[in-house]
């Protein structure tokens, strides 16, 4: 038997009176502390009878298992409860660097797990959500004072933004870790594409968690704002390729979309610009590769980006000009749960080449676009605006049909838009492949597919 295990036995059996008045005990200090080794944490209990009266009078037991004194200089001391029953003693950790037991005990007692850390051992450990940050999108911080694999409790922790070739604000500026160990704070960076560091404090102690700029800053789910609700334009980035798809309405108020898979940036790289396609195919529940016709470009498009969360959309198309203004669409609720990054564009490979799937993802939350081709062969698509992780690897929901507002060369009227409710799917993924599963108009169907290259 060790020596602790020993001496808190001892130190319950010599103070344990036979009978004692108190029938319940509250704690008011938290019941997980952090005491550095040297230094002295308070720790009180409230003891009450069995009709709920203050206990006062009453002879309390304070012990700790040989990771602390007490003012006596000893492992244990009893403390004589006050007018309201609330017993209070003074702890004082060694410097050890371990986790222990104070109990406080009165015929009933509480126990509290009490971590006596050594300072100079301590470090600090942050955690950003999502992983990727980009800028003029907010993000959260996690932030915890460590010692080994334990974080410390009720313990301050300061954060500033150190500028670099970008900036952000930060909130608040200090928090304490209180009993989950952790202090959140929220971060929203300037428009600028470049690196920054948040810089945290506890105590002497400061580290800096280094920002890099986002290797797909662009990439989202854009649109014109509520006055224009109903169709959109996705853009997945990989390096300094943009593939964009617009989801709008034709004459008739049907789906369409135009493509742009790729183009090329300006010397300033402000704006990029590229061909627009209307592409014909088979219907998504039979189809045929071999029916893709990418056709002739239908125009050209050119996105300037303004600041990090603004673009001016300028398009002509079938000898149409026309000019948005467009901007992120937030769809996904800030949170700090970790998951898989799934965000790109998915489709089913070569021998399914001509239709897609755009997923756009903020924090955990997906937005997909699956943009693919009616009975007649003509270009339609299903939005899926959102849904739920049911395993870590499986996002699904439900997929709408959309009618809207004819868009070129007319004046988007946002009431026109409906949507109804088509079906369900099912996402499963993996690191780079994943399997669609979908359920519309009552007919079930599943796709392979993976990241698209481009």
């Amino acid at each position: 038997m060790s020596l602790r295990i020993l001496l808190l036995l001892v130190t319950l059996f010599a103070l344990s009176p036979a009978a004692r008045a108190a029938a319940n005990a509250q704690p008011i200090t938290p019941l997980l502390q952090s005491v550095a080794g040297g230094e002295s944490q308070v720790f009180s209990v409230r003891f009450t009878d069995a009709a709920g009266r203050p206990a006062a009078g009453e002879t309390v037991s304070f012990a700790n298992d040989a990771c602390g004194a007490f003012p006596n200089g000893l492992f244990l001391i009893n403390v004589t409860a006050d007018a309201n029953g609330v017993a209070s003693t003074t702890f004082t950790a060694r410097p050890q660097g371990i986790v222990c037991w104070l109990t406080v005990s009165a015929g009933v007692s509480v126990t509290y797990n009490v971590l006596t850390y050594i300072p100079s051992s301590v470090y600090l450990n942050a955690t950003t959500n999502p992983a990727e940050v980009r800028p003029g999108e907010p993000f959260s911080v996690s932030a915890a004072a460590m010692q080994g694999v334990y974080r410390l409790f009720n313990v301050d922790i300061a954060a500033r933004i150190v500028p670099g070739t970008a900036s952000a604000s930060i909130t608040p500026g200090s928090g304490n870790t209180g009993q989950s160990g952790m202090v959140g704070f929220t971060v929203n960076p300037d428009g600028c594409t470049g690196d920054y560091a948040v810089e945290l404090q506890w105590r002497n102690l400061t580290q800096r968690l280094a920002i890099h700029a986002s290797t797909t800053p662009w990439q989202d789910m854009w649109w014109s704002g509520p006055a224009e609700n109903g169709w959109g334009m996705s853009i997945v980035q990989h390096g300094d390729t943009l593939f964009s798809v617009i989801y709008a309405y034709d004459a008739a108020g049907h789906p369409t979309w135009f493509v742009m898979p790729g183009g090329a940036w300006n010397a300033e790289k402000t704006v990029y610009s590229g061909n627009l396609y209307l592409p014909r195919g088979s219907p998504y529940a039979a189809y045929d590769t071999s029916k893709f016709v990418v056709g002739a470009s239908v125009g050209h498009a050119a996105l300037t980006f303004t600041d990090s969360k603004h673009v001016a959309l300028d398009y002509t198309i079938n000898g149409i000009d026309g000019h948005k203004l467009i901007e992120r669409q937030p769809f996904g609720p800030q949170d700090t749960a970790s998951g898989l990054t799934v965000g790109d564009m998915w489709w089913g490979g070569d021998a399914q080449n001509g239709w897609g799937i755009a997923v756009l993802q903020q924090f955990r939350t997906l937005f997909s676009v699956w943009f693919t081709y009616d009975p007649d062969g003509s270009p339609t698509w299903f939005v899926m605006p959102q849904g739920f992780w049911s395993d870590a690897q499986t996002y699904e929901g439900r997929i709408y049909r959309a009618a809207g507002s004819p868009w070129l060369g007319h004046d988007y009227n946002a009431a026109a838009l409906r949507l109804t409710d088509a079906g369900s799917f099912k996402m499963r993924f993996t690191a780079d492949n994943a399997s669609f599963e979908y359920l519309i108009d009552g007919k079930a169907g599943s796709l392979p597919f993976r990241r698209q290259p481009f």
